[in-house]
């Protein structure tokens, strides 16, 4: 009897002892797994999405070569939300020391730095996207992705310097939460710009070198935008700088570059109107006059800090030369190559705070005034 108690005792106890064993198993199972999951900090189908994205793409750099392992928040060029996980930015910009380079086929170094391939719709599945940047890459003259519009989140968009060709997708305007288009130097055109109307968040907006012979509402459309802060048109092909309206509503206007664009017309006074704008750009726009109906002229701009009206016969005039001494916060101011012959020197003594002064290729006969000595910025 007494074996067999014994007996009884040891098998309990061993039964108990596997118990705890396993137990004991079980737990630091479900700690290290808990463990791996506290440091997995991505959402498995945007994780899929983006080895979708990824496998489509040239990446002679190896740029993505961390694009492996289960966490994709930690991949390069990939910003995930702190508390979610959702991928909310990716920063893909292909460059060289952080800037953009000018390459064409001898320039291999450059171009190595950049991404190439086609563009997947995968993306889509990113959700929570806010801010897309795949700029100065080369995409071998493809079309913008028409499904960039569905990313509905889209706060950020720069696809400049990234060879694309053909029309912009004007899926482009369902980007209605949108603060920053950059689009500028891509072999692109735009029929008409009407697609823009809807992106009423828009503070900074970029298409220099992008072909708007067609657009000419463009005028109508940007006076839609009443929170923009940055327009930039140069060489956009424009031959017309409407007059009307004569007040426009994007008053918020701090920087406004409509440069290398062939006008040959009157500058209107809607551009008087702009009572923020900090950075006005008419080089080579070939302005002959300033609207008569703009009460005031450059006298209505005394924040102006850069004027830039290089190749433009209107700076002869004496309404603009008469409102010069006006632009008391001016750090720059380019008059080259514009037929001055009238004073304008003496004009310039109260630009106390100037800093580049070019007024080269005029035809200035004047002494210098000794005014001068105290420009000395």
């Amino acid at each position: 009897m007494k074996s067999l108690a014994l007996a009884t005792f040891s098998f309990y106890s061993s039964c108990l002892w596997l118990i705890f064993a396993s137990s004991l198993s079980t737990l630091c199972f479900s700690n290290h797994n808990s463990d791996k999951a506290d440091k997995v900090h991505c959402v498995a189908t945007e994780r899929l999405a983006l080895i979708q994205f990824k496998n489509n793409l040239v990446d002679n750099a190896d740029h993505l070569s961390s694009w492996s392992g289960e966490d994709c928040c930690s991949w390069y060029g990939v910003v995930c939300n702190n508390i979610t996980h959702h991928v909310q930015e990716l920063r893909l910009r292909g460059s060289v020391d952080g800037y953009c380079h000018e390459v064409d086929d001898s320039d291999y170094e450059p171009k190595q730095q950049m991404l190439g391939g086609i563009i997947t719709p995968s993306l889509i599945k990113l959700e929570q996207l806010r801010y897309l940047d795949l700029s100065c890459n080369d995409f071998g003259f493809i079309p913008i992705p028409a499904f960039i519009g569905s990313l509905q989140n889209l706060r950020y968009l720069n696809i400049s310097k990234s060879q694309f060709q053909g029309e912009i997708p004007h899926q482009l305007g369902n980007l209605s939460s949108l603060l920053v288009l950059d689009v500028h130097e891509n072999d692109i055109s735009s029929e008409n710009l009407k697609w823009i109307e809807n992106l009423k968040q828009l503070q900074y907006l970029n298409m220099g070198g992008i072909n708007l012979t067609g657009a000419s509402d463009w005028l109508q459309a940007i006076n839609s935008l009443p929170s923009l802060h940055e327009l930039h048109f140069s060489s956009c092909r424009l031959t017309k700088i409407p007059s009307y309206p004569t007040r426009v509503s994007f008053t918020s206007l701090i920087v406004l570059d409509l440069s290398y664009n062939s006008f040959y017309g009157f500058l209107p006074g809607w551009v008087f109107n702009l009572p923020k704008l900090i950075t006005l750009d008419l080089t080579a726009c070939f302005i002959n006059g300033l609207d008569l109906r703009s009460q005031g002229g450059f006298n209505s701009t005394p924040s102006l800090r850069t004027l830039r009206i290089s190749r433009n016969a209107f700076a002869n005039s004496s309404s603009f030369l008469n409102g010069l001494s006006n632009l008391n916060n001016l750090r720059f101011l380019d008059v080259s190559f514009c037929d001055i012959h009238d004073p304008i020197l003496v004009k310039l003594q109260k630009l106390s705070l100037i800093v580049h002064l070019d007024l080269s290729h005029n035809n200035i006969v004047e002494e210098i005034p000794k005014s001068f000595s105290s420009l000395c910025n």
